[in-house]
């Protein structure tokens, strides 16, 4: 596992657990797919070259903190019944 992946799991679980998120699981998923998509399409419009230092990492914690901010919004508008 690459250390950006590590880093934006461990935080995700920490985040989420924080704000009471179940769904870590998905979270972290999409956080993995969706920061490697997002790499890959900064890349193509630079010329195979990163924007600035550390991209991936940076736009992985990005991805992250709106993923866990969505799910905690959705979730307090749609608390599910007990």
């Amino acid at each position: 596992m690459c250390p950006a992946c590590f880093i934006t799991i461990g935080t995700g679980l920490l985040i989420a657990k924080k704000f009471g998120v179940d769904d870590v699981l998905i979270i972290g998923l999409l956080t993995i797919i969706l920061s490697i998509v997002v790499d890959i399409f900064l890349r193509k419009i630079n010329n195979g070259k990163v924007f600035f230092p550390y991209q991936r990492i940076i736009m992985s914690a990005l991805i992250l903190l709106l993923l866990v901010l969505g799910f905690y919004l959705f979730n307090r508008t749609n608390p599910s019944s007990p």
